[in-house]
């Protein structure tokens, strides 16, 4: 437990942007009296701390302090878990570490975190917002190797006995540089398995489950899958598959892999095979070029700034132009001939 008089603003507290979502009132950097290191003090809202289980919040407090050093290391490298409970007479919030300063973009005079979401930006859209907001276009590559990054840390989860429940793109921020990395944020919603969670198990609405229930590890991959087609074809709203877009860039066991997660029950999910294409999804990025693994080429380069998607759109534009030029010459071809 930590009281909040105990907390102080930084000197540069003003220099980050950051925008409190879901169960929190407001998400402010801090320090703590007489302990090094930088945090972001997460204070809940009234309706979050009128349904939150305390005694499951300091659970997940004490099991990360009970880790061996090296996987204390490892979640603390990938994940905004909760390091402190919050109190002033009462609990109000959480202490969790900021991401790496790598994972943030200036934006005017602000630093502002990298959400998962810029990957759904297509580039129409991304020259569209490069004035106001400096972002840039995500090659399919990229998008790959940063969600690799995300499927490792859900997996490690698991393998430590975690649901992650709120999974979504929103949920985590990324960097490319030096290397593809990503920080999973809203840990206060993972749950043990089979296990209580702190807070209430609450999906947005284009991240909601098809079925009723709790969290579960299979729920995370079903959520995961949408995250990579959601990516992939360029759609935060994304509820179908443009298969021609995603052969372009993933070899059809991957696309399999999606599909049993989106559309088979919870036990087809085939943990080793999505790990084994995460692993290879870490690969694709290179200092030099840029590669995919499509179902004819195992390492194939891709052309900066190009689009799955968008080449796809004006390749289908392009046939569409054939097809009414040859329908064009067959007309006057037939009216010669009528007219001989």
């Amino acid at each position: 437990m930590i009281d909040e008089a105990d907390l102080t603003p930084p000197a540069d507290a003003d220099a980050y942007s950051l925008r409190p979502g879901g169960q929190a009132r407001s998400l402010a950097p801090c320090g703590v009296s007489g302990v090094p290191g930088r945090f972001l003090f997460k204070r809940y809202d009234e309706e979050t701390l009128a349904g939150l289980d305390e005694q499951a919040l300091l659970a997940m407090v004490r099991w990360r302090r009970e880790l061996p050093r090296h996987d204390r290391a490892t979640l603390d490298q990938r994940c905004a878990w909760p390091v402190a409970a919050v109190r002033h007479d009462r609990i109000t919030g959480i202490l969790i570490r900021p991401a790496p300063r790598q994972m943030f973009v200036e934006l005017r005079d602000r630093l502002v975190p990298r959400h998962l979401d810029e990957l759904t930006r297509s580039p129409e859209r991304v020259n569209a917002l490069r004035d106001h907001y400096g972002t840039r276009y995500y090659e399919p590559p990229y998008k790959l190797a940063v969600l690799g990054q995300l499927l490792a840390t859900v997996q490690w989860l698991h393998e430590q006995g975690y649901v992650v429940g709120d999974l979504q793109l929103r949920n985590a921020v990324f960097t490319i540089d030096p290397a593809p990395a990503v920080y999973l944020l809203d840990c206060d919603s993972c749950l043990p398995v089979e296990g209580r969670g702190a807070l209430a198990e609450v999906d947005p609405e284009q991240w909601k489950l098809p079925r009723e229930g709790a969290f579960t590890q299979e729920s995370d991959y079903y959520k995961f899958a949408w995250a990579v087609v959601r990516c992939l074809q360029e759609s935060a709203e994304a509820w179908s598959l443009d298969e021609t877009a995603l052969a372009r860039v993933l070899p059809l066991r991957h696309r399999r892999l999606i599909r049993q997660c989106l559309d088979g029950s919870p036990e087809s999910v085939d943990t080793a095979r999505w790990r084994a294409a995460g692993e290879s999804w870490q690969w694709l990025v290179t200092p030099e070029r840029i590669y995919v693994e499509t179902d004819s080429n195992l390492r194939e380069a891709w052309r900066r700034g190009r689009s799955a998607v968008g080449d796809g759109s004006r390749g289908r534009r392009g046939a569409v132009v054939v097809l009414l030029v040859v329908l064009a010459a067959i007309a006057v071809v037939a009216a010669v001939t009528l007219g001989a």
